[in-house]
């Protein structure tokens, strides 16, 4: 049998989101989440979603605003940069949820479903 490792976070995006093309084509965008575990007690994760749902995010969403990312897979990274090597969790897919602005009462204005999450591209 096998399993999955699901998440749904909401937070605020630390940065503005960074679009990319992959080598095979397919757009990418890369977001970084922040959330509050405790009063002054920050938690940060990376998220990476695809195809529309990165093009919307591009396009729409900058520093600061009010995200869900729900049914997310849950990856373990592992990176080096200027010869230091990091590890962490990260986010890949999952559905995007608009909850607006940061002065904005209103929630979910927009509801954006993963293409890339489909059941067929996991190779099991």
């Amino acid at each position: 049998m096998s399993s999955m490792f699901q998440g749904t976070i909401i937070g605020r995006l630390t940065q503005d989101p960074e679009q990319k093309v992959s080598s095979s084509g397919t757009t990418y965008t890369r977001l970084r989440l922040a959330w509050n575990h405790k009063k002054d007690e920050p938690g940060y994760i990376d998220a990476t979603v695809f195809g529309k749902t990165a093009e919307v995010a591009a396009t729409y969403l900058k520093k600061g605003s009010h995200i869900c990312l729900a049914g997310a897979r849950i990856e373990w990274r592992q990176w080096e940069k200027d010869g230091a090597k990091f590890s962490g969790h990260s986010l890949v897919g999952g559905d995007l949820i608009m909850l607006g602005k940061k002065d904005d009462d209103q929630s979910a204005q927009a509801s954006i479903p993963n293409p890339a999450a489909s059941d067929d591209d996991i190779p099991f």
